[in-house]
Formats: structure tokens, C-alpha cells, sequence
């Protein structure tokens, strides 16, 4: 049997009329079966009625969409830590164009805060989806789809879409997770998966930006990076590496029914500036001086200007702070390098650090994270605390000596290069390892690059011995490990260039929905710690703080605050003139 899941639109909508607010109102790829709705059906025997969240929420920082009861132009400068990188479709990944892209580029569908199931997703560009089975959705997109230069969007340019996605090499996991896409009318397309992994169908639905074959075909590198043809609620207008991009509402945004928009789609500000000060003091002056609405990652050791010890805002501010599911890495080049198939090195190097220095040493305080004790943050709904009370390689120094023996390394005598993207924190950081390495005998050669150089540099095995990353979930434990390890995806068998069969079968046990359980998640958590081709280093808060006028800051499915979902109060003006 099939089961629908049903949101009311039209009823909040008479609410929010009635008490005089302006709103955009939240839909799920799920709603009743009228053409202004969208339906989402799935093959369970059981009927279950999802709920939706009223827009405009006030207040702390929730999984609320946003809104503004103003009708006066409002602009908003969002200063963040890191360049949004190559602003293409498909540009590679970077900490700034996570913040970025999805509000120029609409997905099928939307992911409201971490860990949603299909039936919680919310409609972009999807009209209806619908479960077939555990391999397979089918979508309809609506029949009114342009982007900013007025080419229509049909289920043809979806499946080009993806297409590209997977030609670009910037989206391993779609590698993994999609078998097929392939259009079955001129407004509906059947993705088919490889395995019925956790979170891969949510994964496929809401990640890969959708635009027309017509205009990428035909367009420059140039243009696609600087004047793309956008099917989101802004469009491009500038972009400097390393300095500034400029977003301006489309006025011609092809969704009009305000009640079917993404909370990505809601166009409070006329005008959002994306500014990168990659130095963290820089930015809280920045804020401090009125250049900033809104600033990312502030470090914690400054969180006392904006926090009360009570926890309240200081006058003035509004702040968030949140373990967003992402963590920093070390991975080991198994294939290349003097750790390949010496599992004894890898663990004396680990057990010859320690990571709550290194932690520290990034700028964090004592309390605003901690040292990771999986390949994964303990956000993932399937994370076993158990592994918290387990010995994750905590530093002992005389374990790691007799290991280097073990290992035929008694002395030390080697040199290894660490590769890193170049930011201050992470040198700061990662000068710590190479000081506790040096306790070893090991000489550790800091290699950082700026973050193209870095995202070409990570998959050639000629480029580095030991590499530190960061990583993320949007749900589960085994999102991250497959993001990593998984061999469909990549072309030298993973992330760090494993060549393990062992390593493979537990991971398809773990993360496939139909063998999954408790036991195969601990199966493959125990191999991996064991092999240590890899560990987490540690998670921390990632603090945004903004001027009073935002009301509410929330965080999307990947863990990310996108600047156009951030709701302000009636008379919120920007700080920057």
C-alpha cells in the first residue's frame, strides 16, 4: 500500500493574513493532491500525517523558515570565514559556497535541518515525488520552471543536470549513490539508486542544482562562474575571489506562489554581500564597527563580547551557536606513502598526538566542543554513545613509542607531508601536531594551499602522506563513511586510497537500509579505529552572531546558515551603509 503524508497550506496562510503578517510559508515535498500542492507517497503499509512549521518565527535559533513583516527594502551583509570559491552549478566544494549556491540554484527539494527523511523534505522545483521502492523515486516538477535569462526548465534539463553534477567530479557521493536518472515525460524523471544506503535517496533530491542545458551548454567557463543563468530566488550580480560576492533578489523568480516556496526561497532582502575576512579577530572588529550584519564562525575565545555567562545576548546581538555536524579529519595515504599497509605507523602517529592540544589550538576554548571518538560528530541520529566512554587513540606517548618499534621505526627517521587548506586556525593547529610528531623522531613538512589547489591536490596520491579535511553529516553516521570510503565512488578505491574488500562489506552492511543495524554500525566503527586508515579529529560550535535586528538564524540540512533563511524583526535596517 501506499501512504501519502499531507501538510495544510492554506489554513496557516489565512492565519498569518488575518493577524497582518507577510510570510512565505513552508511546504514539503509532501502535501495534499491539488495542482498548487505537492504530494509525496511511499510504499510503507502504514498512513502517517506529516506537520509544517508556521514561517516567521522569532527568537532563538531554530528549524523555522524565515520571514519579514516589512515591506521596506532590506539588505544584508554576511561576513564568513572562507571564499565562496567557484559560484558555477558545479563548482567545487568550498566552506563559502555552502553558504551560497543553494540560493542561487534550486534543487529538487529542500532539507530543513539535519537528519530529514523524504517525506519531511521540502518542494523546490519538485511538485510530487514519490517512493516507488527503496531504489527507486519518481519526480514531477512543476510545468512553469525558467531561470534568470527565461530558459525553460523541463525534466530533460534535470537529467542533464545531474549529468554534469556527476561529470564534474565535485559530488563523489552522487557517484555512489545514483545509478540512473533518466526522464520518463516532459515534467517527470526516475532516479534510480545503486543501494538502498541510508539518506541516499534525500541526499540525491536536495543536493545537485538543476539549470537549463540550453544556457550551460553554450555558455563560457567565464559566464558560468560570473553570470550564470540562476533558477534560485537571487541571482549573481558580483563576485571577487577571496573578497566579496553580491546577491540581488530576481524579481522575476519563477516560483510566484509564495505558499509553495523553500525556505531557501524566501526574498526578504533586496540585496544580501557575502564578504570573506578569513582572519577571525577581523571579523568580530568587523561586527564590533557595524560592517557586518551577520558573521560566521566566530572563534570562541571572542564569545564573551556577544554571550552573557548566562547564556543571554549581550545588547545589541543575537547569537547561535551550534554543533552542525561538522568536524575536522585526519586520513593517512594508504596506498602511496610509507603508511600504506603498516596499520602499526598509522596508530603510533595517532596515539602520538593529542588532539584536544591540537583542538585548542584552533582558536577553541576548553568547552565549546570536543575530540571526536568516531569518523564521525556525535550529531548523526545513529551514533552510538557508547563509542564516547571507548579509547579513540587518546594520547600515551610510550604507546606510540613502542608502536613506532612494532612498526620498524624505533628511532623515527622519517619525513611526511601534511597537507591542509590554508587558513590561520588550521596552521595554528596543525604546528601543534608537528611539534608532538617531532617527540617521535618524525619530521612533518606543513604543506597548506589555498582551497582549488587543496580540492585538486586531495585525490592524487602523489601529493601528501597525511591529510587534515573537514567533514560533515547531514544524518547518519555511515553519510560521512561513505562520503569517505566508499569505492563506487572514487577512482583509487576512497578519500585516502584504501584497497580494503573487508572495509567495503561492512560499510554496505551498515549504511543499506534493508541489513542495517546497532551491530553493523559498531562492526564497521570497530574495523575502522582498528585499521586507522583515518580518525576524527574533533568537532566545536560554530558561533554566528548578529545584530539584534536578526531574529532568527537556523541551520539547513547540511548544516550551514544560508543568509536569504534568516528571519529580522519589522524595523530591522542594516548596520552597513
Amino acid at each position: 500500500m501506499k501512504k501519502s503524508f499531507s501538510l495544510s497550506f492554506r489554513s496557516l496562510l489565512a492565519l498569518f493574513v488575518m493577524i497582518g503578517l507577510m510570510t512565505t510559508m513552508l511546504v514539503g515535498c509532501s502535501s495534499n493532491s491539488s495542482a498548487t500542492n505537492a504530494t509525496t507517497t511511499t510504499d510503507s503499509s502504514t498512513g502517517s500525517t506529516a506537520t509544517d512549521t508556521p514561517a516567521g518565527t522569532t527568537g532563538t535559533a531554530d528549524n523555522s523558515s524565515t520571514s519579514t513583516a516589512s515591506d521596506t527594502p532590506k539588505d544584508l551583509t554576511f561576513v564568513i570565514g572562507s571564499d565562496v570559491g567557484d559560484l558555477s552549478p558545479f563548482g567545487g566544494d568550498s566552506g563559502g559556497r555552502h553558504h551560497t549556491y543553494r540560493m542561487m540554484y534550486d534543487c529538487l527539494c529542500a532539507s530543513l535541518g539535519l537528519g530529514a527523511s523524504v517525506e519531511d523534505l521540502q518542494g523546490q522545483m519538485a511538485k510530487t515525488v514519490t517512493v516507488v521502492d527503496s531504489l527507486t523515486v519518481d519526480v514531477e516538477i512543476y510545468d512553469y520552471i525558467h531561470d534568470s535569462q527565461g530558459n525553460a526548465i523541463k525534466a530533460s534539463d534535470v537529467v542533464y543536470s545531474y549529468e554534469q553534477a556527476i561529470a564534474s567530479g565535485t559530488m563523489e557521493k552522487l557517484n555512489g549513490y545514483l545509478s540512473k536518472i533518466e526522464a520518463t515525460g516532459d515534467y517527470t524523471v526516475r532516479l534510480t539508486l545503486n543501494s538502498s544506503s541510508k539518506g541516499a535517496m534525500e541526499w540525491c533530491l536536495t543536493t545537485v542544482p538543476v539549470i537549463s542545458e540550453a544556457w550551460f551548454s553554450a555558455a563560457s567557463d567565464a559566464d558560468k562562474a560570473t553570470a550564470p543563468a540562476t533558477t534560485g530566488a537571487y541571482n549573481l550580480v558580483e563576485t571577487v575571489s577571496g573578497s566579496h560576492t553580491t546577491l540581488e533578489k530576481n524579481a522575476d523568480y519563477w516560483q510566484t506562489d509564495l505558499s509553495l516556496r523553500s525556505y531557501y526561497d524566501v526574498q526578504t532582502f533586496e540585496k544580501i554581500t557575502v564578504n570573506v575576512i578569513t582572519e577571525a579577530s577581523m571579523r568580530v572588529i568587523a561586527l564590533q564597527n557595524g560592517e557586518a550584519d551577520l558573521v560566521q564562525n566566530v572563534p570562541a575565545y571572542e564569545i564573551g563580547s556577544f554571550i552573557n555567562e548566562d547564556g543571554t545576548n549581550v545588547d545589541g546581538y543575537t547569537s547561535y551557536g551550534d554543533e552542525n555536524g561538522r568536524m575536522y579529519v585526519m586520513m593517512f595515504n594508504n596506498d602511496n606513502s610509507v603508511f600504506a599497509d603498516n596499520q602499526l605507523l598509522r596508530q603510533a602517529v595517532l596515539y602520538g598526538i593529542d588532539f584536544e592540544a591540537v583542538r585548542q589550538a584552533y582558536g577553541n576554548t576548553a568547552t565549546n566542543g570536543s575530540v571526536c571518538h568516531d569518523f564521525s560528530p556525535d550529531v548523526a541520529s545513529d551514533y552510538n554513545d557508547s563509542w564516547n566512554s571507548e579509547d579513540y587513540y587518546g594520547y600515551d606517548f610510550d604507546k606510540a613509542k613502542q608502536l613506532m618499534s612494532d612498526a620498524g621505526y624505533p628511532d623515527g627517521g622519517i619525513t611526511l607531508r601534511l597537507m591542509y587548506q590554508n587558513s590561520t586556525a588550521a596552521t595554528a593547529g596543525l604546528t601543534v601536531v608537528q611539534a608532538y610528531l617531532a617527540e617521535l623522531g618524525i619530521t612533518v613538512e606543513l604543506t597548506p594551499y589555498d582551497q582549488a589547489l587543496f580540492n585538486s591536490y586531495k585525490y592524487d596520491d602523489t601529493q601528501w602522506d597525511i591529510i587534515v579535511d573537514s567533514k560533515s553529516t547531514t544524518d547518519y553516521v555511515t553519510t560521512v563513511w561513505q562520503n569517505v570510503f566508499d569505492t563506487n565512488s572514487f577512482d583509487n578505491g576512497s578519500a585516502c586510497f584504501t584497497h580494503d574488500d573487508t572495509l567495503q562489506q561492512l560499510l554496505e552492511t551498515a549504511s543499506n537500509i534493508e541489513t542495517t543495524s546497532a551491530d553493523a554500525v559498531d562492526a564497521f566503527h570497530e574495523y575502522l579505529k582498528d585499521q586507522a586508515y583515518g580518525v576524527g579529529m574533533f568537532w566545536n560550535y560554530s558561533y554566528y552572531i548578529g545584530q539584534d535586528g536578526i531574529t532568527n538564524i537556523i541551520q539547513d540540512g547540511f548544516g550551514n546558515v544560508t543568509p536569504s533563511t534568516v528571519s529580522v524583526a519589522d524595523d530591522y535596517q542594516s548596520v552597513v551603509e
